[in-house]
């Protein structure tokens, strides 16, 4: 089941109606190849690779029940099936015990997610394609954005056709967009799996993608962030969620820690509450070029965590596996 098996130009009768039904048809890795009016250019678009975003699937999975053709050829990668059809559906970001796909890239190793993912870049460079986006759903309730490595031209005109804030990132995390595959790429955070805005912004923006005959030059004006920087456990430990501290958790998050994902997080928003008055439970990863220590933006007082200026935060879930094993919230400086 790491193989990535191409089915070409599905025809609309052929795509299962209901998206569990169309999962189970893909039965694995899978790349749909639907030729294009012109035929010598491709793009890829890769949805799905964690298990618990399905926005990118089902707005593809409506766009092949439809059996409109794009302007040129799409490859549409969709790797995360067998996760997703663990029960319960689409709530696994990756099968349990093993490595999240995408972070894999970087260092593919010999397990099964790096050998997918091996096989993933193997099949992309061998299109040579002239555009990628990578689509996901964030962990928890949230605005869409997008997120890139340099933030070209180019880049900067792919995100337009989804969505107007951008995140410039130096962070090598091994994820898809961090490799190099000869084409602009970036990754669409189109917003949580529960938020309806989520499908509106992959939809139309898939529409958008598969549709134009350049997208590369596309002009736009976007609000533009860079250098992110993700709070994250220094080793794994008990992350609960809650309005008061809980007994015997580590690190008990605000329930409603995801409202940050809008507004900012001011200096006295209280982040949650750590069992000991001390920070070295906690770091802070940025990119090479601007080191941090988590004390530069983090403090505490009386067992609770708080900022010490006013951030913006991104990605911030209340899945406490999510929260465990990958990062609590990425942030950059609010300077607005």
């Amino acid at each position: 089941d790491l193989v990535i098996r191409t089915w070409c130009d599905p025809q609309p009768w052929e795509v299962k109606p209901g998206i569990e039904d169309f999962l189970q048809q893909l039965g694995g890795p899978a790349a749909i190849q639907l030729t294009g009016e012109d035929s010598s250019r491709s793009r890829v678009l890769v949805t799905l690779s964690h298990g618990n975003e399905p926005s990118g699937l089902e707005a593809v999975h409506r766009w092949l029940r439809r059996g409109t053709r794009p302007a040129v050829t799409v490859v549409v990668l969709i790797c995360g099936v067998r996760a997703a059809l663990l029960e319960p559906r689409f709530s696994f970001r990756q099968p349990p015990g093993e490595r999240d796909l995408n972070r894999c890239f970087g260092s593919p190793g010999g397990d099964r997610q790096g050998q997918l993912a091996s096989n993933m870049l193997q099949h992309i460079r061998q299109l040579r394609p002239e555009a990628l986006v990578d689509l996901h759903n964030t962990s928890g309730s949230s605005p869409a954005f997008a997120i890139a490595v340099g933030g070209s031209r180019e880049q900067r005109s792919l995100v337009s056709l989804f969505v107007r804030h951008l995140i410039v990132t130096e962070l090598q995390l091994g994820s898809l967009m961090e490799q190099a595959l000869g084409c602009p790429q970036v990754t669409i955070e189109v917003g949580g799996a529960a938020d309806e805005s989520s499908r509106r912004v992959a939809d139309a923006g898939i529409h958008r993608y598969f549709t134009a005959r350049d997208v590369l030059d596309v002009q736009a004006r976007l609000e533009i962030s860079h250098h992110p920087m993700r709070l994250e456990l220094r080793r794994p430990a008990q992350v609960r969620f809650a309005e008061h501290p809980l007994p015997d958790c580590e690190l008990t998050v605000r329930v409603d820690i995801e409202k940050f994902n809008t507004t900012p997080l001011g200096e006295l928003d209280r982040i949650g509450w750590l069992q000991a008055d001390a920070l070295e439970r906690l770091q802070v990863t940025s990119d090479a070029a601007h080191p941090h220590r988590v004390e530069d933006f983090f403090r505490v007082e009386d067992g609770q965590l708080y900022p010490r200026q006013a951030l913006r935060l991104f990605m911030a879930t209340t899945r406490p596996d999510v929260a465990s094993s990958d990062c609590l919230f990425y942030f950059v400086l609010d300077d607005r």
